[in-house]
């Protein structure tokens, strides 16, 4: 299951062109099998020139003019600082639409002066963020115990390392242990175990889901459930989930001596429906998005829709169940939801992404 936030970070981790791995070496790159350090870090070569265009020098064409305009703005603020230009792009980069960062990625040779400085100063900026990620989890990998490690985690949210960067770096990380694991033949698995492949996909993973959880006391309830709900692959947990954050809260107190006390009425849910229900919206457009400006291919994004589309559905079974299927909770549920899973124009947001909504 895709987890939102990841899916949010998608067009800026593939804008970017790089990727890190942070590994231990395996047995094909040595004779004899030995005991490797979690701290032995092996970066892989940038792939920048993956989503290089072949004449760079058309990429001016591609930008829309509210985009140039946003480009040229950037560039007066920097003048012939390059510090300033760096200072502007840092304020920028977490608003800026995950197209335009895909094109001025691309556009590091462009005639325009203005489009190259921005781009090249964005390149060097990126560039750098994946090396402090790199950083970052490799500490994190070598903090030794859990709650060290859960101490670091937390204090890297609060100073802002938490970020698309790291996510890259940790994404492409857990894909590099997954594909060693599952190259592991069963003649060498005895010796593989010996050797950690299995506990670093392990490790790595507990990584993810603390940082998932780390950055979802920041972001809206409703978005930070969506998150958790995608994140969860266990059925019966999701229904948990969803009766406890949607569903309405019961009024109870207790007592100086432990009794539980049941008042009439019913508190709201934790989560509102109409705020839940736009989470959903609001993803599956930023999905779009990124599908859009070709940072991910259309099956991916498809996958990643019918996961929204899945949570949406047993979201509208555990309402039912507590508000009764005829109520007009599950009415305006669904009608929120309506347009996005049923766009009724080929121009809808949730088929286009952000242009369209801009449109």
């Amino acid at each position: 299951r895709t987890s939102c936030l990841v899916a949010t970070f998608l067009a800026q981790e593939a804008a970017m062109g790089a990727a890190f791995t942070i590994r231990t070496i395996g047995p094909s790159q040595r004779q004899k099998p030995a005991k490797p350090s979690p701290a032995t870090a092996i970066l892989v070569a940038p792939s920048s020139t993956m989503l290089r265009m072949a004449d760079d020098s058309a990429a001016n064409s591609m930008f829309s003019e509210q985009e140039q305009k946003l480009i040229e703005d950037l560039y007066a603020k920097g003048g012939e600082d390059s510090g300033d230009l760096k200072k502007a792009l840092e304020e920028t980069i977490p608003t800026m639409p995950p197209t335009l960062l895909v094109k001025l990625r691309q556009a590091g040779n462009d005639a325009n002066e203005a489009i190259q400085t921005v781009a090249n100063q964005l390149n060097q900026l990126l560039d750098a963020q994946l090396e402090e990620a790199k950083d970052t989890l490799q500490d994190l990998l070598e903090a030794g115990e859990i709650r060290k490690l859960d101490s670091l985690i937390g204090k890297a949210a609060k100073t802002g390392k938490l970020n698309v960067p790291f996510f890259n770096v940790l994404n492409v990380n857990i894909q590099d242990a997954a594909a060693t694991v599952a190259a592991t033949s069963k003649e060498d698995e005895e010796e593989k175990e010996g050797e950690g492949a299995a506990s670093r996909l392990q490790i790595l993973q507990h990584v993810y889901t603390r940082c998932q959880e780390e950055m979802e006391k920041s972001i809206p309830p409703g978005l930070a459930l969506l998150n958790r709900l995608l994140r969860q692959e266990q059925e019966a947990i999701r229904k948990n989930l969803y009766e406890h954050y949607l569903t309405p809260q019961s009024n109870k107190i207790t007592t100086p001596d432990g009794k539980e006390v049941e008042l009439k009425g019913q508190g709201a849910p934790l989560v509102s429906l109409e705020e839940f229900a736009s989470a959903i919206a609001k993803t599956v457009e930023q999905i779009r998005t990124v599908e859009n400006a070709g940072a991910t291919d259309r099956a991916s994004a498809a996958t990643m829709v019918e996961s929204c589309r899945q949570v949406a559905k047993e979201a509208r079974i555990v309402i039912g169940e507590s508000y009764g299927i005829e109520s007009s909770q599950v009415a305006e549920f669904q009608e929120g939801l309506q347009p996005v899973f049923r766009p009724s124009s080929a121009d809808s947001p949730y088929i286009k992404g952000e242009m369209a909504a801009q449109s």
